[in-house]
Parts: structure tokens; sequence; C-alpha cells
């Protein structure tokens, strides 16, 4: 196997990617990030096994510049995602905490890596500032496990952006002091570096941004290339600010995503879109690829109690004094705070400028360079690992968690969708109904729902919306192209397996229906379309919970209830689960929620049906 992957890199590659892949699911089915199950990956088949040696089959000429792209990109893509009211409140403490607290980091890291790893001083100062990182890949799947309060979920989005092209400066720079002999020669260089890489970092970036800002909002290219042209924007950028200042690049391409995404552009989401499947390609190639570049010797001289105390001193002592002292005389509360100075998961800046540097430190001849790179992985699993393992519980603990995003957002606060908001409130769930019809809205107000008044496609919905618990969404509107709008909007922040929606009408030609690509998942067991939901709930069709049985099956539910019966929900284990059309009913154990008539209601519908020999309306 090793000699086969190492003659043959078109099969290595694949192989990453298809092992990549892997750690993505396997990382989604146990929600933790994936960047655990990817260095496994890595150290197995690099260090472990030596099935994959990056630098033979890529060559360490062409690995660092690839890895410095890719890095550019997922930088672009979290500053895609940064809007600038998000911290109107917290600015201050948000600056403070990726300089003060940068400087806290940096030094405090470099010290207990020289006391306590007994690296050099030069070489602990690079340590130090390689670990002033935290970073989008880790943060973010972390955030969506967790969802923290607004201030938290934002602080640490922000700082997990900014800070990557904050802490590859300072890694910079303190490398080129380094590698210059003459000290006094060495400061100069430095001093010059740093104001390049501010000056160059920001012109690039705030060119490229409103230049590619200009272009999408003036639809100068065909939405088939907005994405190429995008990704070509971002990669010209990045090399060449590259050119003028090292690792410039970072800098601009986190400013040309944020310029991007606070201007306006048309069709933001769908851009935001292809960068993150881009990035989630990139990271599972990064991760693999430098774990399997890392010694195994070098690695194993580092695992000792020495490393773990480095590792126990910059998150118990470092990381709390950065963010107690950043975050004085600022918004966040004491519970907030504790939180903020326990998550900061190092990721793939670290990982990708530690090798770098390390590479060409080796070559200069420094001395302990070789296990800069094992000693930073450690961090990164560590931090990784243990504040993974500890967000969701430690969120709940402190009171900065929303709670289980279990709830629903109703589309419509007309009569029938407001009784199915009153059952979910009832069952404990946490309801919010909207509506565009004014009387619709202020009747649910008065019945004590929570309810928002406007569209929920308006850009006022998404500043103004406090989704705090809700997680799904049931659009039951009669206009089906809104609801199949609306579904698609919110299939990213939800997922598209919680946005339902009511079956389209019936049409007699296809041209005018909605194909599945085009709507959320058709809600009620029976796919039924909104006349159809109406004109039973006129009937006097209520909402009934029966509890199925061996002695009380599914046959007796139809028998008594008839064939108008609406099966809606399944309550098991308290939980609420939405039938859809062509769902399986539980068999038993399961309580059954259904929209049904009385049984009298029931027999006096179909005799009036029957003496007018009018047969119920066609579905």
């Amino acid at each position: 196997m090793e000699a086969l992957l190492t003659a043959n890199p078109a099969l290595a590659i694949g192989a990453i990617i298809g092992l990549g892949a892997a750690a993505q699911w396997l990382a989604w089915r146990v929600n933790l990030p994936a960047i655990l199950p990817l260095l496994l990956i890595g150290f197995a088949v690099g260090p472990l096994l030596g099935w994959i040696d990056p630098s033979v089959f890529i060559g360490e000429d062409l690995l660092f510049p690839a890895v410095s792209l890719a890095v550019g990109l997922i930088l672009f893509e979290g500053g895609l995602s940064l809007s600038i009211p998000e911290v109107k409140d917290t600015r201050r403490a948000l600056v403070n905490l990726v300089t003060i607290g940068a400087l806290i980091t940096w030094l405090g890291s470099a010290a207990a890596a020289y006391w306590l790893a007994d690296l050099s001083v030069p070489i602990a100062f690079l340590f130090g500032a390689l670990v002033i990182v935290t970073g989008p890949t880790v943060i973010g799947p972390i955030l969506r496990i967790v969802r923290p309060t607004a201030n938290v979920s934002n602080m640490l989005k922000w700082e997990g952006i900014l800070i990557d092209a904050i802490g590859a400066m300072v890694a910079v720079l303190v490398f080129e002091f380094l590698v210059v002999e003459n000290r006094e020669q060495a400061l100069g260089q430095t001093l010059i570096l740093f104001f390049q890489f501010i000056l160059v970092g920001s012109l690039v970036g705030a060119l490229a941004g409103s230049a590619l800002a200009q272009v999408l909002r003036r639809r100068w290219v065909p939405d088939y290339l907005v994405n190429v042209v995008a990704l070509s924007f971002v990669f010209a950028a990045f090399a060449i600010a590259n050119v003028f200042a090292p690792e410039a690049g970072l800098l601009a391409t986190v400013i040309m995503g944020a310029i991007v995404a606070n201007t306006g552009v048309p069709n933001i989401h769908d851009l935001l879109s292809f960068k993150e499947d881009l990035t989630v390609l990139f990271i599972s190639l990064l991760f693999i690829v430098l774990a399997a570049n890392i010694e195994l010797s070098a690695f194993l001289s580092v695992v000792n109690l020495s490393s773990l105390a480095l590792l126990a001193v910059i998150m118990l002592l470092i990381r709390p004094l950065n963010v107690m002292l950043s975050t004085l005389g600022s918004p966040l509360n004491l519970r907030e705070r504790l939180y903020l100075s326990w998550i900061a998961p190092r990721g793939i800046v670290a990982a990708a400028v530690s090798s770098l540097f390390a590479s060409k430190l080796t070559k200069a001849g420094f001395e302990g360079a070789e296990v800069l790179v094992p000693l930073v992985f450690i961090v990164i699993v560590g931090t990784v690992l243990l504040n993974s393992v500890t967000a969701k519980p430690l969120g709940a603990l402190l009171g900065v968690a929303e709670p289980d995003p279990q709830g629903f957002l109703v589309m419509g606060a007309h009569p029938f969708a407001r009784r199915i908001a009153h059952f979910l409130k009832d069952e404990g769930l946490v309801v919010m109904v909207a509506d565009t019809n004014w009387s619709n809205v202020a009747s649910a107000r008065v019945e004590g729902l929570t309810a928002y008044y406007g569209s929920l496609l308006s850009e006022h919905a998404e500043d103004e919306l406090r989704l705090t618990g809700i997680g799904r969404l049931l659009a039951l509107t009669s206009n089906d192209e809104a609801n199949a709008l609306t579904s698609l909007k919110y299939a990213r922040d939800f997922g598209s397996q919680d946005v339902f929606q009511l079956a389209p009408m019936r049409t007699s030609s296809q041209r005018s229906g909605l194909s599945t690509e085009q709507r959320g998942r058709i809600v009620f067991q029976r796919g039924v379309n909104y006349r159809e939901v109406e004109r039973l709930f006129d009937r006097g069709a209520t909402i009934k919970k029966t509890t199925i049985t061996e002695e009380f099956d599914l046959d007796a539910f139809r028998e008594e209830h008839g064939d108008d019966a609406l099966p809606m929900f399944v309550l098991q284990s308290k939980r609420l689960r939405v039938l859809t059309d062509g769902s399986t009913l539980p068999e038993s154990g399961a309580t059954l929620v259904s929209l049904a008539l009385d049984s009298d209601a029931a027999d006096a519908a179909g005799t009036a049906d029957a003496d007018a020999g009018d047969p119920a309306p066609a579905s």
C-alpha cells in the first residue's frame, strides 16, 4: 500500500479526498468538529502507517503554496459571514481581544513553552505566535452544536476570523526577525514588514473586495460565472498581497470577504454556499495532508507531561487572563466571559503556518525547530478535543447556550395555523408565528402566541427575528410560491430536513408545478394542500392525541376517526417528529397527533354528503 500510494500521486489524492469525506460524515454523526477525525486519519495514514507522504508525491515547493491558497479561501469564506451590526455593542471588547489579548497569548505561551517544554527562546517566541490563532474551521462547528447567545457567538466568530490574520502576521514577523543574523538590522526589517503587512493586506483587500462587490452588484457577469469570478478575485488578491508582504494575503482575503458581505451584494447566499462547499473540501484535504506530513519520531518526542502541562497553562491560565482583561467594561456578563475564557480551539492557520516555518527553520539549521509542528499539533488536538466535548454542557451550565432548537417557526397566523401553534406550545416547544396579515397577527398575539408581523423573506426579518430555541419551519400559507421560497431560505439555517411546507395546489399542467428541488418537504402524512386542510378545519376538525398500542392499533384509529383524519406529528420519548408525505405511522408505543373530526361530526358530515349526492372535493 505504501509503495502504491507513493508511486501514484493521483491515487493518493483520491484516497485523501475519500478519507476526508468519510471524516466529515463521521463528525456530523457524532456532533464533533471535523478536525478531530481528519487529524486522526492524517496521523494514521502518514506517521503511523507511512501510506502517504505529502512532501514526496506533492513536493514541498508546491505543497506550502497550495496550502496557503486554500487557507486564503477559507478566510475569505469566513469574512463573508461577518456582519458589522453583529458586534455593534461589543466592538471595543473584540478589538481588545485581537490586540491586547493576542499580545497576552503570545508572550504568555512563549514563556510557558520556554519553561515547560524547554524550547529555545527564538523557537518559544515563534510557538507563542502560532498559538495566538483560534480559527473559524473549528469555531463554526462548535457554534452550530452549542448555539450560544448572540454576544458569545458573534465574539467567537469574529475573533476566530480576525485573529487568524493577526496571528499569521505575528508569526511572520517573528520568523523574519529570527532568520536575520544582524539584530539591529532584523529589528528594522521587522518593523518595515509589520507596516507592509498592514498596508498591503488592507489596501489589496479593500480594492479587491470593492471591485468584486461592484461587479456583482452591477451584474457584469452572468449567474453561472459568479462563483468562478469570485474565486479568481480571491486567489488574485491573495497572491498579489503576498508578493509585496509575506502572508499579507490572509489579511487581504478577510477584509475582502467582509466588504462583499456588508455592501448589499445580490445572491450573497449562493456565493457563500459555493465557498462553504470548497472550504469543506479544502479543510478535509489540508488537515489530513498536514497531519500526514509530521515526522513520527519528532511527534513522539514531545508527547510527555511537559507538553500536557504547557497545554493546561495555555487553556486554564493564559486564555482566561486574555479574555478577562480584554472584556473589562464590556456589556458581556460574567457567565459569558467565563465561557469565552474556555472556548479557544486552534485550527488550520496554526497547523499550516507552523508546518511552513518549521520546514524553513529546520533547513536554516535552527535547533529545536523539528519539535515546533508536533507541539503545535498537540495544542490543536488538545484544545479541539476538550472544547468540543465540553462546549455544550458548559454552555448549559453557565446559561449561555440557547435551548435545544426543537421549536417551530410557523409561517401563517390564520386560524388553523394558530391551532397548530397552540398545540406545539402546549407540548413545551418554542413557537413563533409570522404573517403579513395584521388581523391574523393581532389575533395570534391576543391568544398569547409570539407573532411576527411581516414577510419572512424580508431583510427586516433577517435583522429582527430572534429564533432562540427554534430550529424547524412549518410554511402553512395559501401562497405556494411564498411557502417554497421561505423553505429554501430557512433550509440554510435549519437544514433541509427541518423545513416543511404544505403541498402545492394541484394543477392540470406540469408547467405550473413546483419541482422538488425548489421547495421544502411536504408536511403531514397525506401531503395535503392548504384548501384541503382548511376544508377539514372548517368542518370542525380538532387536534387529537391518540396513543397507539397493541390493543388500539392503527386500524382501530382509522375506524374511529375515519379516512378524513390527517396524521400530523408523532410524540415519542419526549420528542416530536413531523410527519411528511409518505411517512410511516408508528405501530405501537407512540402518540399519534392528528387533525380529525369527532365521531358524531364525522358521521353527520358523511350523511350530509350522501344526502346531497355531492362527492367530496377532488384532491
